[in-house]
């Protein structure tokens, strides 16, 4: 199965969920990533006010771009 583009790219800062909650954080690496029944593009996210990174956060949860 092919992919679309990526829709961000290294370094943006981007708004993204993890289940109910939002955070603001800046993308340290894409992936592609797989599960049972799709491929789908994820990334790592930093988030500073956390001092850590979310990994795997997957495409459709990233909100927007700054």
């Amino acid at each position: 199965m092919e992919l679309p583009p990526l829709k961000f790219a290294m370094n943006d800062h981007v708004q993204f969920r993890v289940a109910e909650t939002i955070f603001t954080g800046v993308i340290e690496d894409t992936e592609l990533s797989c599960s049972s029944q799709q491929n789908y593009h994820s990334y790592n996210i930093f988030v500073k006010e956390r001092e850590c990174s979310f990994l795997h956060v997957p495409e459709f949860d990233v909100l927007r771009k700054y």
